[in-house]
This record gives C-alpha cells, structure tokens and sequence, in this order.
C-alpha cells in the first residue's frame, strides 16, 4: 500500500528555486548571444518583457511539480535515482522530441532545440530529486 503524501511545500520551494536557472542558462556569459543569433532576435526586442512570464515560468514550475510528485506517489518513486530516470524519460519523450521535431519541420537549428530543451531537463531533474527526497513527515 502506498502512504506517500505530497508534499506541498517542496513542490513550491522547488518550483521557486529552479527560477534562476532560465536567467543564467540564457545569459550572455553562457548562451544567451548564440541563443539570440538562433532566434534571430535582439536586446531591444527584449524591451517590452512583460513581468507576467515571470507568473506564468511559476505557475509552470509548481504544476510540473505536482505531476512529478502524484507520479511518483502512484509508482511509489522512494529513490532518488529513480525519480531522476522518471524525468528524464518524461522530457525526453514529451518535450525533447516533439520539440526537435518541430524545429526540424520549421528548419530551426538542432542547436536550438538542445538549447531550449536542456535547461528543462536541468529544472526537471533538480525537481524530482527534491520531490523524492524531501519527504512529508506523517502525522503520529
């Protein structure tokens, strides 16, 4: 029988702290330039950033979150390593995939898949394995 419970508090503290990961990964001392020049875009059309994608990159994080617990709870996920193998199989299968596929038939670089797709797989993974090991203290 499985008694795992989510914990809600992970999912959220989770959800928060993988945020920076986005702003360093596409920053100019990493790939920002060559993620820009694959875009075709510049710094000015950056100008009208609207502060909701920060609400919206949230919302995301805390509902990937909860899929990744209430998964885990119905495979009964206890270890680490297997919540990592559970990410990986769910980015690579519903994101990296479709997403390769999409920029092969709009003739987008490769290049631009793998970097649109690995900071998630980094996201995913730091959440699962704080899903898996931050575990909910069962009421006495």
């Amino acid at each position: 029988m499985n008694n795992q419970k989510i914990n809600h508090l992970a999912v959220w503290v989770l959800a928060i702290l993988v945020q920076p990961l986005p702003m360093i990964w596409y920053d100019n001392v990493l790939f920002g330039i060559r993620w820009r020049e694959l875009n075709n875009l510049t710094e000015t059309d950056f100008s009208d950033f609207s502060p909701l994608n920060f609400l919206w990159a949230i919302a995301a994080a805390v509902i990937l979150g909860y899929i990744l617990a209430y998964l885990y709870q119905k495979m009964n996920i206890t270890r680490a390593v297997d919540g990592l193998k559970i990410a990986a199989l769910l980015w690579f299968g519903l994101l990296f995939l479709e997403l390769g596929t999409q920029n092969a038939f709009t003739l987008r670089a490769f290049e631009l898949t793998l970097l649109d797709t690995l900071i998630v797989l980094f996201k995913y993974e730091i959440m699962a394995v704080g899903i898996v090991l931050w575990k909910k203290k069962a009421k006495a």
